[in-house]
């Protein structure tokens, strides 16, 4: 299937499929599927056995090259006592990370990518330890999470089996924001935001490879708190900070902020409001965006502040020569109000509302240069799309000079093309088609969208295929190839027609 757009000026796009691999799914157990992307030496497949069973838990992974050709299979079966917790994904290796509950024990399964062999390693930890995340470093396994309600980092090494706890961590009212690593350097660095006397406090504490602490940064303003914050290292002394703040100590950010932070003094940090985005509310309909603008500018004639409050769900920072770009997903909780109880006479009632996962308004994209001045913004609308997990829906890649957004929804994928703070295609649909000519998609289910390589996506979830309506068909796992292309056909100076604003 092949879809093609004409865009005005001098460059055309084309969304392809261009390979399709089918796993068919058992119709005996109750089977999981994961996909990993390894860029462009394939794609890894990780099929779980029936998990309900008093049996061990088969784990198959496979893993295919660019044309989803099979390369090697290999198959370990897991003692039923641990259960899963969280998967990591190095350069060269993968990583699972298993716990047996109400005890101490763990078990890390290290998966090498080229062939398929399998190490397993097995250590005592902390009984309890709510799991948060999950990386590897050189030998070592960093588990983070909270240990009786404190923020703790514990570091096992599979070398010697030993197993550490970081120090300075463990404290009241302090929130893990992130542990980054440093793979380079040997750094671990370990983010944190503490209430503080009604303050917010966040803080950097930087540590060794040995897990000795080496500086400690912090970061606040008598305004504004920061909530999350992603390193951008220049050189071990050197280095940006990039993420959103609000105004309080909530979850609700007002904006994004850098900082530069050399020899672990932050510079004052540079704020960048919402309302000051010139794309931000292109997800409203026009007229509505126009009064919101209108509003804006009569509050900013006034000298007053223009606030507002959203979630964000923050990308990992993508990194090129030139530019540092941020892309995050703008959600709130769905949440469903319940039948009203009325407890007594003369009271009122009690409504109770169920989470019921989280919905999708739009997505931001931002660019900032080398030097962390922000540059430039974007973003694509969100329709009617919800998700039981929080996670990252919008996907991004970058085709020559501009970037794909690209997001599933119920058997399609829908996309947009930006050239920097321009829309050179709106919104798209493409559905994603079976491998077989003349069947047809009777159902979709659990859909997923990844960036793999070049301009490459992969698309992948469960379908139910047939020849016709009538019957009930078969059950599969797919993992769809697709094609992004876009091409310059006329001349250099036709690029800037070809970009033109969102009306």
């Amino acid at each position: 299937m092949l879809l093609l757009l004409i865009l005005p000026g001098s460059v055309f796009a084309q969304l392809e499929q261009s390979d399709r691999l089918e796993i068919p799914a058992s119709a005996f157990s109750t089977e999981q599927f994961e996909v990993f992307s390894l860029g462009e030496s394939g794609v890894l497949t990780v099929i779980r056995g029936d998990q309900f069973s008093n049996r061990n838990e088969q784990w198959q992974f496979a893993k295919y090259d660019s044309t989803l050709k099979a390369v090697w299979r290999n198959a370990y079966k897991l003692d039923f006592r641990y259960i899963p917790v969280m998967a990591y994904q190095a350069e060269h290796f993968g990583y699972w990370l298993f716990a047996e509950p109400d005890t101490d024990h763990f078990l890390f399964l290290q998966l090498n990518y080229s062939d398929g062999t399998i190490d397993i390693h097995k250590g005592n930890l902390l009984a309890g330890v709510d799991v948060q995340q999950f990386k590897v470093i050189g030998s070592k396994a960093l588990i983070s999470g909270y240990y009786h309600s404190r923020p703790v980092v514990l570091v096992h090494s599979f070398f010697d089996q030993t197993t550490r706890v970081l120090p300075g961590l463990y404290e009241k009212n302090t929130e893990l924001n992130n542990v980054d690593i440093n793979e380079q350097d040997g750094y671990i660095n370990v983010i944190t935001y503490a209430f503080r006397k009604k303050n917010c406090i966040f803080e950097i504490k930087t540590y060794n490879y040995e897990g000795k602490l080496l500086k400690k940064t912090s970061l606040s303003d008598p305004r504004n708190s920061i909530i999350s914050g992603q390193i951008v290292p220049l050189n071990p002394d050197d280095s940006y900070l990039i993420g959103n703040y609000s105004v309080g100590c909530t979850q609700y950010s007002q904006g994004l902020y850098v900082t530069h932070i050399t020899d672990n003094e932050p510079d004052k940090p540079e704020f960048i409001e919402f309302s000051e985005l010139q794309n931000f509310f292109n997800f409203m309909k026009p007229k509505r965006r126009q009064r919101m603008m209108e509003r804006i500018g009569k509050r900013k004639s006034m000298g007053k502040e223009n606030r507002f409050r959203y979630r964000l769900l923050i990308h990992e920072l993508i990194q090129t020569e030139n530019e540092i770009v941020l892309v995050a997903e703008v959600y709130y909780p769905n949440q469903k109000t319940s039948t009203p109880v009325i407890s007594g006479v003369g009271s009122r009632p009690y409504i109770s509302r169920a989470l019921e996962g989280y919905k999708y308004t739009h997505a931001i994209v931002c660019g900032f240069d080398r030097n962390g001045k922000f540059k430039w913004d974007n973003c694509i609308p969100i329709k009617d799309l919800t998700s039981f997990d929080l996670q990252e829906m919008v996907q991004v890649t970058r085709v020559d000079d501009y970037f794909v957004l690209a997001y599933p929804q119920e058997g399609e994928i829908h996309t947009e093309v930006i050239s920097r703070d321009k829309v050179v295609v709106e919104g798209e649909k493409f559905k994603i088609a079976p491998k077989t000519e003349g069947e047809k998609v009777l159902n979709n289910e659990d859909g997923y969208l990844s960036p793999w390589y070049g301009q490459y996506f992969l698309a992948y979830g469960m379908q139910r295929i047939g020849s016709s309506s009538v019957g009930q068909g078969r059950e599969v796992f797919y993992i769809n190839k697709l094609n992004y292309k876009t091409t310059d056909i006329g001349k250099a100076n036709d690029t800037e027609e070809a970009a033109r604003p969102r009306e």
